[in-house]
This record gives structure tokens, sequence and C-alpha cells, in this order.
């Protein structure tokens, strides 16, 4: 009982992390704090036996350390890689499938491959804002009950960085065209 407790109290580095990338301009920050959201999160889902949950987020960490290493080079990663990411995605899924809760955890990592990828955090976090919704029905399976608050908190904080950060920006680029 002690592991859960454990497990539980991990979600909180998830949740500072998670929602701290969504809050960055910049995708170089947006991917390191993304880096440490999934590995916290993979330390959750391990610690509770959800197997394909922690597959998925050391995936995404490899990911986005891929992505690192493209953005480093300011070139955006081919279609190829992307297509790779959600193809190990879906069979990490259907290997480790234990229950339909899995479909969501495959869902949300498909979202998150293509998200992470964009060149913009604007675009990102639209793609992102999808993300959680479908972790939390795979934590509600996975009784990963801090990474349901985690996927809450950061769905609510991706839609206010969407307000606060992209918003004056798409309003911004809307007037200079009415112009």
């Amino acid at each position: 009982m002690e592991v859960f407790y454990i497990a539980q109290a991990i979600s909180i580095l998830t949740t500072l992390s998670a929602v701290l990338s969504m809050q960055f301009k910049s995708m170089k920050y947006v991917l390191i704090c993304q880096i440490l959201s999934n590995l916290f999160c993979a330390t959750t889902f391990i610690l509770l036996g959800a197997y394909s949950g922690c597959v998925i987020c050391l995936i995404a960490v490899f990911q986005c350390l891929i992505i690192c290493a493209y953005n480093a080079k300011n070139v955006k990663p081919h279609l190829a890689v992307i297509l790779s990411f959600i193809a190990l995605y879906i069979a990490a899924s259907a290997i480790l499938f234990q229950s339909v809760a899995d479909v969501f955890s495959a869902m949300g990592a498909v979202v998150f491959a293509i998200g992470m990828t964009q060149k913009k955090s604007s675009t990102t976090r639209l793609w992102y804002a999808f993300n959680p919704i479908c972790w939390i029905v795979y934590d509600l399976f996975a009784l990963a009950y801090g990474n349901i608050l985690t996927h809450s908190i950061l769905f609510v904080t991706t839609l206010l960085a969407i307000v606060r950060l992209d918003l004056p920006e798409y309003k911004q680029k809307l007037k200079k065209k009415q112009e």
C-alpha cells in the first residue's frame, strides 16, 4: 500500500513539470519540461502496474529528445519520424494491451506525437489540449488519482496558456489581415 501513496506523491512532480511546460513560448523549454513530466509520469505508472502507460511515457521521453536534436539543427522532423513514433505508440499499446483504457493512452500518445513535433509552441498547445482528456480516462482505470488531478490541471492550464500566450498573437494576425 505504501507504493500506491508514493506513486500518488510523484504525481505532484508530474503536475508541476507538465503545467510549466505549456507556459513557455520556446519549444526548447516546452520539451525539457515534457521530458521531466513523462519521466515522473512513467514512474507513477510503473509503481501502479500500469505498464502500457509507463512505456508510452518512456517513448515520449525518447521522442522529446529526438525533437530536441532536430530543433537544435533548426530542422523540422521528417514525416517519417513522426509516423514512426505514432506506430511505436500504437505497437506498444497493442503489445501491452490489458483493457480498453490502453486505447485511450494510445490516443493521447498519438496527439502528443503530432503536437510535440510542431515548430511553434502555439501550435503544440492546440494539439496538446486534447492529450489530457485521453489520459484522464486511462488514469481512472489505472487508479492513478494523482495523475487524474495532473491531467485535469494540465487541461485547464493549457487552455489558459492558449488564451494568455496565443490568442493575442492570433488576434494581431487577424487585425493585420483586415487592414
